[in-house]
């Protein structure tokens, strides 16, 4: 078994608009890096490839971009590319402006759009001519401390994200958390030359306005340091989680980023202490087609919407841009989203699975559970844009909310802290039906 990785910068120029919030941000400075990082494994009958990229989504044209340059140069099947988004929020936009919220009258040129499919194309290139005969080593360990679901039941029987400024509210965190971490280790001649990690956490640590990996980029820095070997970081089903210990008044600042890094560090330490390494013989690439639903409104909430964005209130507000969001989807043609999932397999010992959109940690604790490998990897926002995945129990859960509360807010926000309803349901933030959980976990049931 050979596998091989690779690097290459993709940072942006200053001034570019970084994303993950409801206004522009334009960039600063740069408080560290944002790379492409590739990694190919190959048993002589099957190559499959990762990136992973310090952006906050992949989209669907970067992902054919990338794969029409490399099948020029490497003798690799189109679907057995896999690309990966980090979802850091101080990093620049990977797609044109539209009239979103997350988007609109942002600023990126389109010469850097041009030529980011060629970067990441450019880092699986290097990983491929890096192929190297290896063992592998696969743990996991527990980290506690670090992520907490951002999701909290209301003594009025809401269910709202982030509400952190009205504390004195809460009655508990009504979401799981994975802290599981997962590392998978490459020796060659009993020297490290790679580290695929895993963890399910929300890179949004900081905020500002500087270009930043965020915890991904500060944890693969001190794998760099510390084995002088490569880090491809995959971050796994985290829509409802985040950083924020609802204890603790500070929200973002760059020590979070660090203190994140440090303690996934020391749980990889932890890991490689005891891990055991062997040679493998094959691996098991699996492609799956399928769709999902568009996020459910009526003609009732078309009207309604209609009505707001003619008054005369804050286009900041939350209640015209669900208005907004809604007649935005309304105009789509397609009624359902084409998607793909993708991944391999080694021998009944690892599994590493990538899914679109952001993933709720119980589906991704319930993927874990269906597929009959030892250690399965889950890599979300992989090979499209798409928003969030809740779990069919967060759908009730928001229609409950509008039962008690059926109006939202004029109050005008920037994020999704003090949003005051559930963040994740909303058409601002999901574009998909309330059976996606359904249709993703029977999918997944067909991956052998």
């Amino acid at each position: 078994m050979k596998v091989g990785f690779g690097k290459v910068c993709i940072t942006p120029p200053v001034g570019f608009s970084l994303v993950g919030y409801f206004f522009d941000r334009r960039a600063e400075g740069i408080l560290d890096p944002l790379y492409a990082v590739s990694f190919i494994i190959d048993d002589g009958e099957n190559t499959f490839a990762i990136v992973s990229c310090d952006v906050i989504w992949i989209d669907q044209e970067i992902v054919k971009k990338v794969k029409e340059i490399v099948s020029k140069e490497i003798k690799i099947k189109a679907e057995n590319i896999l690309i990966h988004a980090t979802h850091t929020h101080t990093g620049p936009l990977t797609t044109k402006p539209d009239n979103s919220i997350y988007t609109k009258n942002f600023y990126v040129d389109s010469s850097y759009l041009k030529i980011l499919p060629l970067y990441i194309a450019g880092s699986i290139k290097i990983a491929y001519k890096n192929l190297k005969e290896v063992e592998i080593g696969i743990g996991k360990t527990k980290v506690e401390g670090i992520a907490f679901n951002r999701r909290y039941l209301m003594k009025d029987g809401r269910v709202i994200t982030n509400p952190f400024t009205q504390k004195e509210n809460i009655v508990k965190s009504i979401g799981e958390v994975d802290d599981i971490l997962y590392a998978v280790v490459f020796k060659e001649n009993k020297k490290y030359i790679g580290f695929i990690i895993n963890f399910a956490l929300h890179p949004d640590t900081i905020g500002g306005n500087f270009i930043s990996a965020d915890w991904p980029g500060a944890l693969r820095k001190k794998i760099e340091d510390k084995f002088e070997s490569d880090a491809l970081i995959l971050n796994g089903p985290s829509g409802d989680i985040n950083h924020i210990d609802p204890s603790n008044d500070r929200t973002r600042t760059n020590i979070f980023k660090e203190v994140i890094a440090e303690k996934l560090f020391e749980g990889i330490k932890k890991i490689t202490e005891n891990i055991e390494f062997k040679k493998y013989d094959t691996i098991k690439p699996f492609f799956k087609n399928f769709t999902l639903n568009h996020y459910p409104y009526t003609e009732k909430d078309i009207k309604k919407a209609k009505k707001i964005l003619s008054s005369k209130i804050p286009k900041d507000t939350l209640k015209y841009l669900i208005s907004l969001s809604i007649l935005n989807m309304e105009k789509k043609k397609e009624k359902k989203w084409k998607l793909y999932l993708n991944g391999f397999s080694i021998e009944g010992k690892l599994c590493i699975l990538g899914l679109p959109g952001e993933i709720f940690a119980e589906i991704g604790r319930k993927i874990r559970e269906i597929l009959p490998f030892e250690n399965t990897i889950i890599a979300q926002n992989s090979n499209f844009h798409l928003g969030y995945i809740p779990t069919k129990s967060a759908f009730l859960q928001h229609k409950k909310n509008l039962e008690i509360n059926p109006d939202f807010d004029n109050v005008r926000i920037s994020e999704a802290i003090g949003i005051n309803s559930s963040y994740e349901t909303l058409p601002l933030a999901c574009k998909v039906g309330k059976d996606s959980e359904e249709i993703i976990l029977k999918l997944v049931k067909s991956i052998k």
